[in-house]
């Protein structure tokens, strides 16, 4: 029980690496880079909102940035999910948690699943 405590005092305490509230349009894909070190373990969180179903993918390095913003919707997610180090699939909100296996950079991608759209609020930590 302490051990909980305090790994839910320190991610409801520490400021957030990524802390966005976006929207996207039905379909639609965003990218997000992010400069991760290794050996640390990071928790993401997405919490959807009205319903809105959304998948996140956190792609490593291997991942051709340009390739990958030349493909159109759907296919540039399932392009990411060929790179996934971690990902979140489940229906709703997202919480999983990332073990950076090298410093540098990583490329986090949230797709709308659901074919509506919406708005998601996204939280690293």
């Amino acid at each position: 029980m302490e051990v909980l405590l305090s790994f839910v005092l320190f991610f409801s305490s520490s400021s957030p690496l990524l802390d966005v509230e976006e929207s996207l349009d039905r379909g639609a894909t965003a990218l997000y880079t992010l400069s991760l070190q290794e050996g640390t373990e990071y928790w993401v969180v997405l919490e959807a909102g009205g319903g809105a179903d959304f998948d996140v993918i956190v792609a490593g390095r291997e991942m051709n940035l340009e390739q990958f913003m030349n493909l159109p919707y759907r296919e540039d997610f399932e392009y990411a999910r060929g790179f996934a180090c971690s990902e979140g699939t489940e229906p709703g909100n997202e919480s999983f948690t990332l073990s950076a296996g090298y410093t540098g950079i990583y490329y986090l991608v949230v797709h709308d699943i659901g074919q509506q759209g919406g708005s998601y609020r996204l939280r690293i930590r």
